[in-house]
């Protein structure tokens, strides 16, 4: 992702899609890993920091690629919601819906590693930035709702447009697994945000 903060910022006030919710959940998490990465980096003496540092400036570098995708995927499922009422149309919608889907679905992912990262982090970090650690975490815990959020759209969406069989077969599993992160992950900001 080559923009700005101020274009991407314009660019999901556009009705375009491009970036739409699902990148700002992928972006904001990889502001969260970032935030992991911050910790680590004041912890020089840790080993396990430096590793986790290594790690997460890897996902956050794949969050942010996983958001690009995202919006390119918003794009075209806009596009296809955006054709007129004819008998072709419901097979678009359902086949831009999957694609949506699966970016939503590897964004979700990626925002269980960064939940999962940020917990040993907790524990390894430098004891004086937990605070930062506790906004990375509250971050964190917004990407993984946006991703939870997002595919359950899409999985209605591709309902109302097709038999969803096999996409509720692949993704629901990954809402529940994202919606219980995010109370996980709430649960380790409010810990880590307490004098």
């Amino acid at each position: 992702m080559t923009r700005t903060l101020d274009g991407f910022i314009r660019g999901l006030r556009r009705a375009s899609g491009n970036p739409g919710g699902g990148a700002a959940g992928g972006v904001a998490a990889a502001i969260g890993a970032a935030l992991g990465t911050m910790v680590c980096n004041y912890t020089p003496d840790e080993p396990r920091a430096r590793e986790r540092a290594l790690a997460l400036d890897l996902l956050g570098d794949r969050l942010v690629a996983g958001a690009e995708a995202d919006a390119e995927a918003s794009e075209r499922l806009g596009a296809a919601l955006a054709l007129p009422d004819a008998p072709d149309r419901s097979p678009t919608v359902f086949d831009a819906a999957t694609d949506a889907c699966a970016a939503s679905a590897a964004l979700g992912e990626l925002a269980l590693g960064l939940a999962r990262e940020l917990r040993t982090v907790a524990d390894v970090g430098n004891r004086h930035l937990m605070s930062d650690l506790a906004v990375a975490a509250d971050i964190a815990a917004a990407g993984l709702g946006a991703a939870a959020t997002n595919l359950r759209g899409g999985l209605e969406l591709a309902a109302a447009h097709g038999d969803p069989t096999a996409l509720e077969a692949a993704h629901r599993s990954l809402v529940d697994a994202l919606l219980a992160a995010r109370a996980d992950t709430r649960a380790l900001a409010d810990r880590l945000g307490e004098p």
